[in-house]
Order: structure tokens, then C-alpha cells, then sequence
């Protein structure tokens, strides 16, 4: 491969980096979606919590509840439509993927059946 190929090769992951950054400056309002009873307050307040806790919170957080955030981030991409917020869930499950690895609260999500009807509203 010449340096041109190489540097092809490299705008995407920029491209995409830089659009996840995006997604992650556009903060979710989610007392509102409570409010119109699009998702439960177990999951509004798993949520809140989740994404203001530090990368270590996070981790005792998985440890402790990963049944619970992996149910919230179900919950949410079946319940929420709404483009802008549903790249924002998908780029806080990356996020998260990326830094903690465990397989315990990963697994909850092979747990939950019918895996498929959650992205209906993505379609």
C-alpha cells in the first residue's frame, strides 16, 4: 500500500471519531422522555446515574448492576426513535464496550430474548 492508500485508510475512523464526539456533546434530556412515559424511572435514574458517574463509578456500577444497564440500554433503544438519542445510546454502549470488557454484565444482554425487535425503531 502507497501513503496515499494508508491515508484513506485512516479518514474514516477520523470521520467517525469525530462524529461520536458529536453525538456525546448532545446531552439527552431524559427527565423529559419520563415525563411522556417513554421509558420507566428505573431506567430514567439507571441512566442519570450511569452517565455522570467517573470511569472507576462506572466500573463498581457494571459490577454491581450490569443485569440493569444492560436492561436500561435495551429499554431505551426499544423505546426511543428519536435519531439524535438513539446514536447517543449506541455511542454510550460503545463507550462503554471499549472500556469495560467484562463479561458479566455483557452476557446480560444474550439473556434477554427476542434481541431483534429492539431495533424496529431504528428501521
Amino acid at each position: 500500500m502507497d501513503i496515499r492508500g494508508a491515508v484513506d485508510a485512516a479518514v474514516p475512523t477520523n470521520i467517525i471519531a469525530a462524529k461520536a464526539a458529536e453525538v456525546r456533546a448532545n446531552l439527552v434530556n431524559w427527565q423529559s422522555y419520563l415525563q411522556s412515559q417513554m421509558i420507566s424511572t428505573e431506567d430514567c435514574e439507571f441512566i442519570k446515574k450511569f452517565e455522570k458517574a467517573n470511569s472507576e463509578e462506572k466500573q463498581m456500577i457494571l459490577t454491581k448492576e450490569g443485569h440493569q444497564c444492560a436492561k436500561t440500554f435495551l429499554n431505551l433503544m426499544a423505546h426511543i426513535s428519536k435519531e439524535q438519542t438513539v446514536q447517543y445510546i449506541l455511542t454510550l454502549i460503545d463507550d462503554t464496550l471499549q472500556v469495560h470488557r467484562q463479561k458479566h454484565w455483557v452476557l446480560d444482554f444474550t439473556q434477554i430474548p427476542k434481541l431483534w425487535w429492539i431495533f424496529r425503531s431504528v428501521v
